[in-house]
């Protein structure tokens, strides 16, 4: 083995989105909170509070390597961890054949019972330094939200994807404040990256009514004379708006000499009122009936609580938190909204990559 092997950053603090109470109660905050821990030393929180005095919710930040957001399941009973697992193998508590407690390997599945009732949840944990602060290491954010994860996994995984460094740019590591309908307030992490800016393409769209193709309406301005296929081409785009039928003949004709919409452009026009991510998934009684809460958010991070209803198709519980998916049907039974038919778009892997889902639509009846 190579010395090269065994090196690994150094985490020197921890960087959080919440605290304990004085009765000793997790309890959230709309801000960055450094404070002191078995890692983090009373130096590091002094030194992160002269950095980001106040309430800081936006982080200045940059990576140490390609690949600094990690993934595992995590399951913790009475605060302590229970298991660890990597979505094959996991790693608990169980008995030996002396009835002593000992590690033991588990397999580690979507089929778990622990995940499927949310009691194992999968754990980001994002390293990086903070611009102003030397201190040889670097510090360390976790989160378990659905669209945290997300969030930072899909901004990573892009310039991945474009072959591009991500190591030693400039990002920022933002909080900000969500609404739900069944929570109210909550916070979730967004990364961005800062040093690439938004800018023009080679391609120009067009400005003029339509009429007129682009190149036309350019040469006339520079006083070019229409050319005989240039006439022809503008008198049956006209003849095309004004006739509501056409012998397709005719059609075909118009339609070789319009260009076409490029798949970007299709894109755009996609209505995404039916888009949701999942966000969390719990256990809920009604009626003394056992059923699947699932809060969905929306592309405007509106959160909606939905039952999925137990005929209709349960991947997405095998999917879990991050799973993106279309609504395609669902109903108001007993004052609440039903799940009753979807289809799961792309699903979050534990290496942070989204990947496309083959799936087969299941409607409940």
């Amino acid at each position: 083995m190579q010395i090269e092997n065994l090196v690994r950053d150094k985490v020197i603090a921890h960087i959080k989105t919440g605290t304990k109470s004085e009765k000793g109660l997790p309890k959230k905050l709309p801000f960055f909170n450094v404070e002191e821990d078995k890692v983090t030393s009373s130096d590091m929180v002094d030194i992160f509070k002269q950095l980001y005095p106040g309430q800081p919710k936006i982080l200045k930040i940059r990576f140490v390597d390609e690949d600094p957001f990690s993934f595992k399941y995590k399951r913790y009973v009475n605060n302590k961890i229970a298991c660890i697992g990597n979505g094959t193998k996991a790693i608990t508590i169980g008995k030996n054949a002396k009835g002593n407690n000992e590690q033991i390997e588990v397999e580690c599945s979507k089929e778990c019972e622990h995940r499927l009732t949310g009691k194992c949840k999968l754990v980001g944990s994002l390293k990086f330094v903070l611009e102003g602060i030397e201190a040889g290491g670097v510090w360390l954010i976790k989160t378990t939200g659905g669209l945290s994860l997300s969030n930072i996994a899909s901004e990573i995984v892009k310039y991945k994807k474009a072959g591009m460094s991500i190591v030693d740019v400039p990002f920022e590591l933002k909080l900000d404040a969500q609404e739900s309908i069944a929570y109210g307030t909550y916070y979730s992490l967004d990364l961005r990256r800062t040093d690439i800016k938004p800018q023009l393409t080679n391609v120009t769209p067009s400005l003029n009514s339509g009429d007129i193709p682009v190149e036309t309406t350019k040469q006339i301005a520079e006083g070019k004379k229409e050319t005989e296929t240039e006439t022809k081409q503008k008198e049956n785009i006209k003849k095309q708006n004004k006739e509501v039928e056409q012998p397709k003949k005719e059609k075909e004709q118009v339609t070789n000499e319009i260009p076409k919409e490029t798949d970007k452009e299709q894109q755009v026009k996609e209505d995404f009122s039916d888009i949701f991510y999942v966000v969390e998934i719990s256990d809920i009684l009604i009626q003394n009936k056992n059923f699947k809460k699932i809060i969905l958010q929306d592309i405007n991070s509106q959160d909606n609580e939905y039952i999925l209803h137990p005929k209709a198709s349960q991947d997405i519980l095998k999917c879990g938190i991050g799973t993106m998916i279309k609504l395609l049907k669902s109903e108001i039974q007993v004052g609440k909204n039903i799940i009753c038919k979807y289809e799961i778009k792309q699903i979050l892997q534990e290496d942070g990559t989204l990947i496309d889902f083959n799936n087969e639509l299941k409607e409940a009846v």
